[in-house]
């Protein structure tokens, strides 16, 4: 009796310690509207962290760099993008508003982000439209969302609170 017992807990164990390391894609990308943090350069994807452009454009010493760079990121922290849990997004960006579908992979960590409407370029909007359309890989919880690249040396990070 006590073996078919023990035998009887060993089955369920599977059951009781299951790790799912499938990220909740919902929870993660349809969680509210996001905000463009900056774009990163020179990234450690792992460590999540990189080079940001335009904050360091704001905090460079030379006057005019670093009013064009406030100037950047007064228009970059404009943007946002809604994903919706029907599979399709809309947001703002500089002139005008963005449509499309994405997809994303919670056990492979990979996004799929494709526009049906897009405004007039803008060189912030190009940007913008790039990163997305070039996005492969993700990371992310329900307060900030990273998207990258094939190679991960860069990325763009979005939050949902608007940044000032």
């Amino acid at each position: 009796m006590k073996l078919k017992s023990i035998l009887y807990m060993l089955m369920l164990l599977p059951f009781l310690w299951s790790c799912n390391n499938e990220d909740d894609v919902e929870e993660i990308f349809a969680s509210g509207t996001w905000h463009v943090v900056d774009f990163y350069g020179k990234a450690n994807w792992d460590k999540r962290n990189g080079e940001p452009k335009y904050n360091a454009m704001a905090h460079n010493p030379d006057k005019t760099v670093a009013a064009e760079g406030r100037k950047a990121l007064d228009i970059i922290h404009s943007f946002n993008i809604t994903f919706k849990a029907d599979g399709t997004f809309t947001g703002s960006i500089q002139n005008g508003t963005i449509e499309g579908t994405w997809q994303a992979d919670g056990k492979d960590r990979t996004v799929n982000i494709n526009f049906t409407k897009t405004p007039s370029s803008t060189s912030y909007n190009k940007e913008f439209i790039e990163a997305l359309n070039n996005a492969i890989f993700y990371q992310g919880d329900s307060n900030v969302l990273l998207l990258a690249p094939e190679g991960k040396k860069t990325y763009i990070q979005f939050a949902h609170n608007k940044q000032d």
